[in-house]
C-alpha cells in the first residue's frame, strides 16, 4: 500500500487520535457486563478474542473499550483501530502478514507512541495467516495489548491459529439480552440478588416490561435492527443481514457451488427453529444427502448463525447417535422473524429460543431429553438443571408431567419452568417444580 493511503485509512478509522469526543463510542448504548468481564484481563498480555455472529455489536464494544480507556488517562494516539472489512482495504488482505505490519509500523513512526499501545484487529478472518503476524508481535513486544474480533470459528479453530494456543483469552459477543433492550427503551429494571425479589422489586411496572418484552421476543437483539425506526426499516436490515452472513461468512469461505441450496436450508432452519429434525428430513425438501447436510450444518455453526442442541445421557455414545434428532435454535428472533413468511410469529418458539441464546452465553452444555414427554432444556454448567419453557400464564399438564419425569430420571430435586408472568411454587412426590416469569429469569442473567 502506498503512504498515503495508509494514513488516510488511520485517519478514518481513529477520529479520536485528533478529539477523543469525536471517538466512535459516543453516544452508543453501553454493553457493561462485556466492559466488566473484558476489564478484568485487560491488564493481561494475552490477546483478547471477540467472536460472534456478524453484525452482533463486536466493533461497537471495541470501540467502547477504548473509550472506556481513554477515560482512565489512556492517550488516544495509543489506541489504534484498524477495520478490515472496509472495501477501500478489500483487495490488499491478500498480502496478509505484510498488510498488517505495513499498516502498523506506519502508525509507529508517524504518532511515536509512547507506554503501552493498544491494537485494535476488527473482522481479522480475511486477513490470510493474521495469526503469524500476531505470534510474532506479542512474542517480541512486551509493551502492545491486541484485541482482534471475527465473525467466523475459523479466527480462533483454523490450522493457523495453534499459533496463539494458550496466548489468548476468547469472548463470545451475542446481540442485545433483554436489559439492553430494556435500555434502548429508556425503562429501568431493579437487578436483585434471586429472582424472588426481581419479580417483586419489579412488580409495579410488570405490564410495561411484559409489552417490551412482547416485542424483544420478536425484533430480537440486534442492535442496528432494535434502533430502526419502524418495521420496514427492521426488515431491511434482517434480511441484509443474513444476505451477509451467507456471502461473507458461508457461501464464501467454503467455496460453495451451490449458494441456494444452503440459503434455501438457512430459511428452512429459520421457518423451523426450536423443532426436532434429522439429517435426512432437512435434506428431503432439496434431495439433499445426509453428509451435504452435515456439511451445510457446519458451515452455519462455524459463523455462529445457528445452534444445535442434541440429546441428553450421561453416556457419549448415546448422546452422538446420529440417528437421534437433532433441535435447532437461531441466534436472534429478529433474524428470524423478519426473514420467514410466518403470517403470525410462535411467540411460545421465539421464548425458548430467548431461552437457549440466554443458556448458551454462560453454560458448558445445552441438551434437550425426552422420554414419554420432551423437556426443553437440559443444562449441565457444571450440575445438571432441567428447564421447561411455556410461555402462557395457563401451564400444560404435559410440561409439568414431563419435567417431574425429568427429575425422577436424573434423581434431581428440583426443576423450572419458565412462564409468561405466572409465580407458584408445585410439590410433587418429593420433587419441587419452580413456575418463573420468563421476564424475570431474562434480566437476572443478564445482570448476574
Amino acid at each position: 500500500m502506498e503512504p498515503q493511503e495508509i494514513d488516510q485509512l488511520i485517519t478514518k478509522w481513529n477520529p479520536h487520535f485528533s478529539d477523543p469526543a469525536k471517538g466512535e463510542w459516543v453516544g452508543t448504548v453501553l454493553r457493561e457486563k462485556y466492559l466488566q468481564k473484558l476489564a478484568k484481563v485487560m491488564g493481561l498480555r494475552h490477546i483478547i478474542i471477540l467472536t460472534g455472529v456478524r453484525r452482533s455489536g463486536k466493533s461497537t464494544l471495541m470501540r467502547q473499550l477504548m473509550g472506556k480507556l481513554v477515560a482512565e488517562g489512556v492517550n488516544p494516539q495509543n489506541l489504534l483501530y484498524l477495520y478490515f472489512e472496509d472495501l477501500l482495504v478489500q483487495k490488499y488482505l491478500p498480502l496478509g502478514g505484510e498488510l498488517l505490519e505495513q499498516l502498523y509500523s506506519f502508525y509507529r513512526q508517524k504518532y511515536n507512541p509512547q507506554g503501552r499501545v493498544y491494537v485494535f484487529l476488527d473482522e481479522l478472518q480475511g486477513v490470510k495467516e493474521f495469526n503469524h503476524w500476531l505470534h510474532s508481535h506479542y512474542e517480541f513486544d512486551k509493551n502492545v495489548k491486541f484485541i482482534i474480533s471475527g465473525s467466523r470459528r475459523s479466527l480462533v479453530e483454523s490450522d493457523t491459529a495453534t499459533v496463539l494456543t494458550g496466548r489468548n483469552l476468547q469472548f463470545n459477543i451475542y446481540p442485545f439480552n433483554f436489559c439492553e433492550y430494556l435500555q434502548v427503551q429508556k425503562m429501568t429494571v431493579v437487578g436483585e440478588k434471586n429472582l424472588a425479589a426481581i419479580r417483586d422489586a419489579n412488580f409495579p411496572q410488570t405490564d410495561a416490561i411484559l409489552h417490551h418484552l412482547g416485542t424483544f421476543l420478536y425484533e430480537g437483539g440486534y442492535p442496528e435492527i432494535v434502533l430502526a425506526p419502524n418495521k420496514e426499516g427492521k426488515m431491511a436490515i434482517a434480511n441484509g443481514y443474513y444476505r451477509d452472513i451467507l456471502t461473507r461468512d458461508v457461501v464464501g469461505p467454503n467455496n460453495i457451488r451451490n449458494g441456494r441450496e444452503i440459503e434455501i436450508l438457512g430459511l428452512q432452519i429459520l421457518t423451523d427453529f426450536t423443532q426436532t429434525h434429522t439429517y435426512r428430513s432437512l435434506g428431503t425438501p432439496q434431495g439433499l444427502s445426509v453428509d451435504t447436510v452435515k456439511s451445510y450444518l457446519n458451515y452455519f455453526y462455524n459463523s455462529y448463525v445457528f445452534f444445535e442442541s442434541r440429546y441428553f445421557s450421561y453416556k457419549t455414545k448415546e448422546i452422538q447417535d446420529v440417528k437421534r434428532p437433532i433441535k435447532l435454535y437461531a441466534v436472534d428472533n429478529g433474524l428470524r422473524n423478519f426473514n420467514t413468511l410466518s403470517l403470525q410469529p410462535d411467540i411460545g418458539k421465539a421464548a425458548e429460543n430467548a431461552i437457549f441464546t440466554e443458556l448458551k452465553k454462560e453454560s458448558a452444555g445445552i441438551f434437550y431429553w425426552k422420554a414419554k414427554k420432551e423437556i426443553d432444556f437440559a443444562v449441565l454448567n457444571p450440575n445438571l438443571t432441567l428447564i421447561n419453557s411455556s410461555y402462557t400464564d395457563q401451564v400444560p399438564e404435559r410440561e409439568v408431567t414431563g419435567l417431574l419425569d425429568g427429575l425422577k430420571e436424573f434423581r434431581l430435586e428440583k426443576g423450572l419452568i419458565l412462564t409468561k408472568n405466572c409465580a407458584h411454587t408445585l410439590k410433587s412426590g418429593g420433587k419441587t417444580v419452580e413456575f418463573v416469569p420468563l421476564w424475570a429469569w431474562l434480566i437476572y442473567n443478564s445482570l448476574a
